[in-house]
C-alpha cells in the first residue's frame, strides 16, 4: 500500500518525532486551501515506515499540541490506518476557514509541497478572503453524488429542477475544477451529516434524557425535520378562566424558526461541525458553529445586517423560501426575547428561546421524581427490580424480594397510581416500563 506523493494538501512525516513540523504543514495547508492532511509513519515516498506505536492517549496528545501551538483553533479528524503488513500510520486531517492560522506565532502558506513563510502582502490577502465561500471551493469527499431528495424539494416548491451538470453548476454545486463541492455533498442523497436534537432533564447538560438525530441525505430535509420536531413539541396552554379562550404556546415558534434557519444557513459547514438544538426544562438553545463574521460588529448584527459565511448555500435557502434577502431573523428574535437571547464565544453562537411556562412533560417528571423520593424501602425495591427485569411476574418478584404476592400486587398498583410504573402490552406477553 503506497500513499503516493506529497502535494499542496498532503504531507508525509516518518514518525511523531516530527509532530511539530507536521502541524506547521497543516496550518500552511489551511491558509492556502481551508483543509489539509498530514500522515505520520509514512516516508517521503509514500510508504509505511513501521515506526508508529499508537497508545490510548496518542490522539489526545496530538490534539493538545495543536491547541497549544496554533491560533485560532481549527477542526481536526484523527484516525489510524494500516497497510497489508499490519504497519500503522496516523492520518491527521484539518479543516478551517478562519484564516490566517499561525503556528508558534508565525504564519505559513503551502506552495506545492513546501511550507513557506507568508509575506505581509499574502497575509493581507488572506485577511481579505476570510469570507470566501469555502464549502463551494472544497471538494466533496464523494464525487458519485445523486440529488433525488434535493430535486424533489425544489419541484415541491414549484421550482424548475433538472438532473444535469448545467443545473448543478448554475446553482453553485460545482467548484472551479468542475468537481462536486462540499455544499453539493451536504445537499446530496449520500450526505451522512447528522443534526442532533438533544433533550436534557433539568436546566443544564448534566442529565441527557433523549437524543434524536436527523441526517442521512439532503441537508434541507434535515433542516425541515428539526422544524417539524420543534413544532410538535410546542404545546399550547388553554385558559378559560376569564371567559374568553386564551391560548399560550410554550414558545414563540417564529423566533425558533428564524434562529434555526439562521443557524443552518450561516453555520461554518467547512469545519464539518453541524448546528445543534438543545431542549431544557425552561428553554431551547440553538447552537451554531462560528462567531460573528469578520467585519460585522454587534450593533449591525442586531440591526439585521448579514455577511453570509456560505454564500451559495444561503442562495439555496433563499430559493427554497427559508430565508429572505433582508435577513430579518435576528431583529425578530431580539424583539421577542431581547438581545440577551444571543451569546457568543470563540467558536459558537447560541440563541436561547425561553419557555412561557413549564411543559407538561417537565411537570409530570418532577411529580414522579417527588413521588419516587417518598417511596418506602419495599416500594423502591419492587420498582427497581421490575425496571431492571421488565418481563418478571408477580411471583418472581415475590420470591426474589422475599415479599408476599399480595404485598407485591398492592405495591405495583400503588406505583402505577403514582405514574412510576406501567404495563406495556398484555398481562401474558407484555412488560413493565416507567
Amino acid at each position: 500500500m503506497n500513499l503516493g506523493i506529497e502535494n499542496e494538501e498532503i504531507e508525509f512525516k516518518s514518525s511523531l518525532a516530527q509532530l511539530d513540523e507536521g502541524i506547521k504543514s497543516l496550518t500552511a495547508m489551511l491558509n492556502a486551501h481551508g483543509e489539509g492532511t498530514v500522515y505520520f509513519g509514512i516516508d517521503d515516498n509514500g510508504n509505511f515506515t513501521g515506526r508508529m506505536t499508537i497508545g490510548h492517549k496518542t490522539f489526545d496528545d496530538i490534539k493538545g499540541k495543536i491547541v497549544d501551538l496554533c491560533r485560532p483553533r481549527y477542526s481536526v479528524e484523527l484516525s489510524e490506518i494500516q497497510n497489508e503488513e499490519g504497519k500503522s500510520a496516523i492520518k491527521l486531517k484539518g479543516y478551517g476557514n478562519d484564516i490566517p492560522y499561525s503556528f508558534k506565532n508565525s504564519y505559513f502558506i503551502r506552495s506545492a509541497s513546501r511550507d513557506e513563510i507568508a509575506e505581509p502582502s499574502v497575509l493581507r490577502q488572506m485577511l481579505l478572503s476570510r469570507d470566501l465561500d469555502l464549502i463551494a471551493l472544497q471538494d466533496s469527499p464523494i464525487q458519485e453524488l445523486t440529488f433525488k431528495e434535493f430535486l424533489q424539494i425544489l419541484l415541491s416548491k414549484g421550482l424548475k429542477a433538472k438532473d444535469e451538470r448545467g443545473f448543478y453548476k448554475s446553482h453553485g454545486l460545482l467548484n472551479k475544477q468542475g468537481r462536486f463541492n462540499y455544499m453539493a455533498y451536504l445537499l446530496s442523497d449520500q450526505s451522512n451529516q447528522s443534526i442532533k436534537a438533544v433533550t436534557f432533564s433539568g436546566t443544564d447538560r448534566s442529565s441527557m434524557s433523549i437524543r434524536t438525530e436527523f441526517g442521512g441525505g439532503c441537508l434541507l430535509k434535515s433542516v425541515q425535520a428539526v422544524l417539524d420536531y420543534a413544532f410538535a413539541r410546542n404545546e399550547t396552554k388553554v385558559d378559560l378562566s376569564k371567559g374568553a379562550r386564551e391560548e399560550t404556546p410554550l414558545f414563540n415558534f417564529e423566533a425558533f424558526r428564524e434562529a434555526w434557519i439562521n443557524a443552518c444557513a450561516h453555520n461554518k459547514w467547512a469545519e464539518r461541525v453541524p448546528p445543534t438544538v438543545f431542549f431544557f426544562d425552561d428553554r431551547i438553545e440553538i447552537v451554531s458553529y462560528g462567531n460573528l463574521p469578520f467585519g460585522l460588529d454587534l450593533a449591525n448584527f442586531f440591526k439585521g445586517e448579514s455577511v453570509p459565511v456560505n454564500r451559495t448555500l444561503f442562495s439555496i435557502f433563499m430559493l427554497c423560501g427559508y430565508v429572505e434577502q433582508s435577513d430579518r431573523g435576528v431583529p425578530t428574535i431580539a424583539s421577542i426575547y431581547g438581545q440577551e437571547a444571543f451569546s457568543f464565544d470563540d467558536l459558537t453562537l447560541t440563541v436561547a428561546i425561553k419557555y412561557n411556562y413549564l411543559p407538561d412533560s417537565v411537570i409530570g417528571r418532577r411529580v414522579r421524581e417527588n413521588a419516587k423520593n417518598r417511596l418506602s424501602k419495599n416500594q423502591k425495591a419492587v420498582l427497581e427490580f421490575l425496571l431492571a427485569n421488565p418481563h418478571s411476574t408477580t411471583a418472581q418478584v415475590s420470591e426474589v424480594l422475599d415479599l408476599s404476592t399480595s404485598a407485591v400486587s398492592k405495591t405495583i398498583a400503588k406505583l402505577k397510581d403514582l405514574g412510576l410504573l406501567k404495563r406495556v402490552g398484555s398481562n401474558k406477553n407484555g412488560h413493565w416500563s416507567n
